[in-house]
């Protein structure tokens, strides 16, 4: 596929509801499993906390990919969220899960949504997610949509 300089509204919003729906289901099955009164619990607190990790930090993956063919140049390279989502995703896939610099990208962690620093493990929570994602699809759209006809 070809560079993306513009993406239509409806893919955004698409986009943006498949999040949300991701979103729901780990909070459905997180509460569920909270909420099995007559189980042996002592460990589930640890495990969610471990699976919420690993879900969200995959979901991140997955919210990079629905654009991975945005291209740089209409990015940016100022430290935005879609900078952040893109180095913390390489971090991901190429560095173990440990946040690596990009000298390409001035990303300033002072500055960014979840002011992570090169060294730092990547380890998501729902509300870490939730506001990476939000701040990088209003990028999304304030870069990239393009109305409809």
């Amino acid at each position: 596929m070809l560079g993306m300089k513009e993406y239509e509204q409806d893919y955004i919003d698409a986009c943006r509801s498949r999040i949300e729906s991701q979103v729901a289901v780990f909070h459905e099955v997180a509460q569920a499993a909270r909420d099995h009164g007559d189980a042996d619990v002592s460990g589930l607190e640890g495990a969610l906390e471990s699976l919420e990790y690993e879900y969200f930090n995959n979901m991140l993956i997955v919210l990079d990919g629905y654009f991975v063919d945005r291209l740089r140049g209409v990015e940016g390279k100022d430290g935005n969220a879609l900078n952040e989502v893109r180095v913390l995703v390489r971090s991901l896939m190429e560095n173990g899960g440990t946040v690596m610099a990009d000298p390409t990208i001035g990303l300033d962690p002072s500055r960014s949504v979840l002011r992570l620093e090169v060294g730092a493990p990547v380890t998501l929570t729902l509300q870490q997610y939730r506001r990476i994602s939000d701040a990088f699809l209003r990028e999304i759209e304030s870069r990239f949509s393009r109305a409809e006809d």
